[in-house]
């Protein structure tokens, strides 16, 4: 059982899966990397979906890279240790229902968490299937 940090008020364990051309793909964080994997193959598709008390959301890694965090810092995708700013928090926009896009705060405000064209990066503002993803629980 986890225990819930004072700035989470809510915690779920989420599966990411991309919409649109990589449908059936998933945000994974196995081996330490970010990278769209063929179905589900283990823990590295899940994350915990972390509901912070300013109204953003984390995604945090379970399994061997448990404590580390999807991070956008540096205008990158990376695993960042813990929460370090607003380079681990997003803004996590519901299009419909268990449909979501992930956009970032901090420096690279107006981008957005993308799966667009088979690879995960930063596209500049929600362009449409390609950063939109199914929450699954």
């Amino acid at each position: 059982m986890e225990l819930i940090k004072e700035n989470v008020k809510t915690a779920t364990v989420v599966l990411l899966q991309a919409q649109g051309k990589e449908k059936g793909k998933f945000l994974s964080h196995g081996n330490g990397n970010v990278f769209l994997q063929n179905g589900i193959q283990g823990l590295g598709e899940v994350f915990i979906l972390e509901e912070l008390s300013n109204n953003r959301v984390a995604l945090k890694c379970i399994s061997k890279e448990n404590g580390l965090y999807l991070s956008h810092a540096f205008d990158k995708l990376w695993l960042q240790k813990g929460i370090q700013g607003e380079g681990e928090e997003w803004e996590m926009k519901v299009h419909s229902p268990n449909k979501v896009s992930f956009n970032c705060y901090g420096k690279e405000v107006g981008k957005t968490l993308s799966h667009a064209f088979d690879k995960m990066w930063l596209q500049n503002g929600y362009q449409g299937e390609g950063e939109l993803w199914e929450i699954q629980d």
